[in-house]
């Protein structure tokens, strides 16, 4: 008869126990390369996550008004820009714009109309804007806006202001060439504090502010329609979630060199921590 070949419990239990020893030796060497392959994605999706939020911030702080960037505790706030442009002086014998009620031959708009202005753009988009702004040189003293002079401050005593009144109705008529900005303020007759030399105006269609929610981990984004200081959670976005750390820093500059926000922000969540630094040149030339 045919010999057959086979195998004894005995071989099997060693086979077996032989096999377990090298999956034990493979998943030894192996647990720290893949333990490193999941702390390091988790680190990018981190640094993905935060630097997915300092640019959206980046990005509100270019479009800021001029010397509008202001920090407030764990706030930062801007008044933001919609359009931009060149005016002509609406009253003869000035560089400024005042505006008044009804026609008078010292104002140059068409038919004399005291409550309007030329501009150089036929096609400027008014539509949704709240705000002119006219050279805003946000001035301060002791840290506190000047009135008249910065455009988080009320008029000044004669009623001269840097931003036209909230509640101001803006429309726009288009020419050859050109085009007629008209205001109308809710008290009838408003004037600008200062010329701008360069008679350059800014339309601003909301105030935009960033928040350190660091009680619940969180960068917020927010916006609202009135110049004074008010918070409502219904009107903002998680800009990031998972917060360790943030900060805000406002350097308004000078004459010579531009302002400078600086926006700190940390990311933590199982262990992993990272931290971005972004620095952001403000163009505050009125």
């Amino acid at each position: 008869m045919r010999r057959q070949a086979a195998f004894t419990l005995v071989e099997l239990v060693m086979v077996i126990a032989l096999a377990g020893v090298v999956a034990v030796m493979i998943s030894t060497v192996l647990v720290r390369p893949m333990q490193g392959l999941v702390d390091q994605s988790r680190r990018a999706e981190l640094v993905d996550q935060a630097g997915l939020a300092l640019s959206r911030m980046a990005r509100d702080i270019r479009l800021a008004v001029p010397n509008s960037v202001r920090v407030q505790g764990s706030d930062l706030e801007l008044l933001r820009i919609q359009a931009a442009g060149r005016y002509l002086p609406n009253r003869l014998g000035g560089d400024g714009l005042r505006f008044a009620p009804g026609t008078a031959a010292e104002c140059t708009a068409t038919g004399n109309d005291c409550q309007a202005f030329q501009v150089l753009d036929p096609a400027l988009a008014v539509a949704g804007a709240r705000w002119l702004v006219l050279y805003n040189v946000g001035a301060q003293s002791g840290g506190v806006a000047v009135p008249g002079s910065n455009l988080w401050a009320a008029a000044d005593a004669d009623g001269r202001h840097v931003i036209s009144p909230s509640g101001s109705t803006l429309s726009f008529a288009s020419q050859a060439g050109q085009g007629v900005l008209r205001l109308q303020p809710p008290g009838g007759s408003f004037a600008f504090s200062f010329a701008s030399p360069q008679r350059r105006f800014y339309l601003a269609d909301e105030v935009v502010g960033l928040r350190c929610d660091l009680a619940n981990r969180r960068l917020l984004r927010y916006t609202r329609s009135s110049l004074a200081p008010a918070f409502s959670a219904e009107q903002s976005e998680v800009l990031a979630s998972d917060v360790s750390r943030c900060a805000f820093s406002y350097q308004p500059g000078s004459q010579q060199r531009a302002g400078l926000v600086s926006l700190t922000l940390g990311l933590s969540r199982d262990n992993e921590a990272v931290e971005l630094l972004q620095q952001v040149q403000v163009d505050n030339a009125p």
